[in-house]
């Protein structure tokens, strides 16, 4: 089982200096162990996140036809205990990949053509899928795919740098206060 999204990041402002990029996939169903059927997998399967090479759309991906990917700062994330649902009665069940280095890579100007997510394990002769919600067909915006990026400007950074100099000043000022009042000549 493959998935492919893409994100829009031109939000972010250029002069941005980047913490993290994180991709959040809610869990929709996983296969569940049945030894008869040789389906599930209990010792756990991860998967891979991948940066694609080639442009691609949302009606024209088939297995026969798939845009290349890379494996440069690819990042895997283990699929979590539990089992996703539709209903409000299971917790959510997400999943989550740091993807800092692929929205640096785009940021760096190599062209944003989203994602690909694969299980590393593709091959298994035990048969297993995890499989994500979407932007369609869901019951409202909380299921869809995230990428939860969190960056600074140079000039918040430069605002904390002043404060903490300022900071450090009045800390040394008190301290030389107070060891000049502790070390006062007493008088005989």
């Amino acid at each position: 089982m493959r998935g492919w999204v893409a994100f829009n990041i031109s939000a972010i402002p250029p002069n941005a200096w980047l913490i993290t990029a994180k991709l959040h996939l809610r869990v929709w169903h996983k296969t569940t162990a049945d030894a008869e059927h040789n389906t599930g997998d209990t010792t756990g399967r991860i998967y891979g996140v991948y940066r694609l090479l080639q442009d691609w759309g949302e009606y024209n991906i088939s297995w026969a036809y798939q845009p290349n990917f890379t494996d440069v700062h690819h990042s895997e994330s283990p699929v979590p205990p539990g089992q996703g649902a539709w209903n409000r009665t299971e917790p959510a069940l997400w999943m989550e990949w740091d993807t800092t280095d692929i929205v640096n890579d785009w940021r760096s100007g190599i062209p944003n053509y989203g994602v690909v997510v694969k299980d590393l394990n593709e091959n298994s002769p035990i048969v297993y899928s995890t499989q994500f919600f979407t932007h369609d067909n869901v019951p409202n915006q909380s299921y869809f795919p995230r990428l939860i990026v969190t960056y600074t400007s140079p000039q918040a950074v430069e605002s904390l740098v002043v404060l903490l100099v300022a900071e450090t000043i009045i800390i040394l000022g008190v301290w030389w206060t107070r060891v000049k009042r502790s070390h006062k000549p007493t008088a005989k």
